[in-house]
């Protein structure tokens, strides 16, 4: 990392709120784009979380970028927000400067610079935008975001060699729903960028300023990684926190994550040196609710015979592997579902920790369970990717409704039922089988 960019917790925090800062998140190592002597050029897909807010200010800037580089590229000197931490104006009218230093970038830009004229015209102001060695971008698209509120926004950004196609797809928000947005652009990187690359994020902050966070980074690609980064000038204010990045290469392919991994090596340290235990205590006060009051309960025949009114099939929603279901079993999940729509998923956190909870963490958390929950099995996630997600090693998904499907159950002879369907049948047997699955004792 480099610039004003710290860790805090297991976020990245590129910038403060505070004028005329910049940071830098970048991978450790530089990777081969293209080669040269066969022409072939790699493919890329980049997936991440992240965080722009004002934290209610009414003027703001600058924005976040993602970008693949020259290897070692120069800091923005002198420090100004315009070229959103990656570039200053000065270097931007400096031919020489762009001729040795390429890069190609998506930017997050949240204010409009109406000298030099970078950006699209009035009334847009925060956009996405493509650029190539330039801060005027070859392709933009209105942004819709909320930045005076602390949202999370996640964006997909994939190259395909074959078709050249620079793609970005991110989130917007139409009041409080969240809303899907793209934008592309054809280019062949070989022209524009040098074999070996570095790649990462950049924020910056001017006169006005705003946060910028890192939540989750998951970068994957055909490229080979190549030696470390050299050295950066020594003169030049890095953070002392090194970025613990997760690696696997199979068939060829590039996975960074490990957001989560450091937010667990810190806690450590921090624990290791004799503090942390205020938070310790938070720990093991919650181990001792989950034991007295929560997780898996048992439940008496007679208690569920009271419930669901002698198994009648009147809120019977269908038949699964296990047995029935009944309508009170997904009340919960409407609850929840619907507080997401709204934009208001932490009122759903037990009241019992009395606002002491990470909210990103928990809202993570939430949208992991939704996704989980979700009625058509067939668009839950697997096991493994729920838990790169809940480690912050993977972005959460951006396609999930803002309103709950309609429930849809397949029984054992193929039949489908939803939840609007009057034409289910009960049975004394499947009744019985969802009975003994609470409880091992009859009365």
């Amino acid at each position: 990392m480099a610039g004003n960019a710290t860790i805090s917790g297991s976020l990245i925090q590129l910038t403060p709120n505070a004028v005329d800062n910049w940071g830098r998140a970048t991978y450790s190592e530089i990777m081969r784009l293209w080669e040269k002597s066969t022409g072939k050029l790699a493919s890329f897909t980049n997936s991440f979380s992240f965080v722009i807010s004002s934290e209610g200010a009414d003027r703001y800037s600058d924005g976040l970028i993602f970008f693949l580089a020259s290897p070692n590229f120069p800091a923005p000197i002198p420090t100004d927000g315009s070229g959103i931490g990656l570039v200053s104006r000065a270097q931007m009218r400096d031919s020489s400067f762009l001729a040795a230093n390429k890069f190609v970038a998506v930017e997050f830009d949240t204010f409009r610079n109406d000298e030099p004229r970078w950006d699209p015209p009035e009334p847009v102001r925060e956009h996405v935008g493509i650029n190539i060695n330039d801060m005027k971008s070859r392709n933009t698209t209105t942004w819709y975001s909320v930045i005076k509120e602390k949202r999370t926004y996640n964006s997909t950004i994939s190259y395909d060699p074959s078709t050249q196609n620079l793609s970005v797809s991110f989130t917007g928000f139409n009041s409080t729903i969240p809303i899907p947005q793209q934008l592309s652009f054809i280019v062949d990187l070989r022209d524009h960028l040098p074999e070996k690359v570095e790649f990462g994020f950049a924020a910056g902050t001017g006169f006005a300023t705003e946060l910028h966070i890192l939540s989750s980074w998951s970068f994957e690609s055909t490229a080979p990684l190549l030696n470390p980064l050299p050295q950066r000038n020594k003169n030049e204010k890095e953070s002392k926190a090194g970025l613990v990045v997760g690696l696997s290469v199979g068939a060829c392919v590039l996975v960074v994550g490990g957001l989560g991994l450091v937010w667990l090596i810190n806690r450590k340290k921090k624990l290791g040196r004799g503090g942390g235990h205020e938070d310790l205590d938070f720990d093991l006060s919650m181990d001792d609710e989950f034991e007295r009051g929560t997780g898996p309960k048992r439940f008496s025949y007679k208690e569920l015979v009271r419930a669901t009114n002698n198994f009648t099939g009147e809120n019977k929603l269908g038949e699964g592997g296990f047995g029935g279901a009944k309508e009170g079993e997904i009340i919960l999940l409407e609850w929840v579902w619907e507080l997401y729509g709204r934009g208001q998923l932490l009122d759903a956190a037990d009241p019992k920790l009395c606002g002491k909870f990470d909210e990103q963490q928990m809202e993570r958390l939430m949208i992991v369970g939704l996704w989980c929950g979700h009625p058509n099995y067939n668009l839950r996630p697997p096991i493994r990717k729920a838990l790169h997600v809940l480690d912050f090693e993977a972005p959460l998904p951006i396609d999930l409704a803002t309103k709950m499907p309609v429930p849809t159950y397949v029984g054992p002879s193929g039949t489908t039922y939803t939840s609007s369907s009057s034409a289910t049948t009960s049975s004394t047997a499947s009744a019985s089988a969802t009975a003994l699955l609470y409880s091992h004792t009859v009365n």
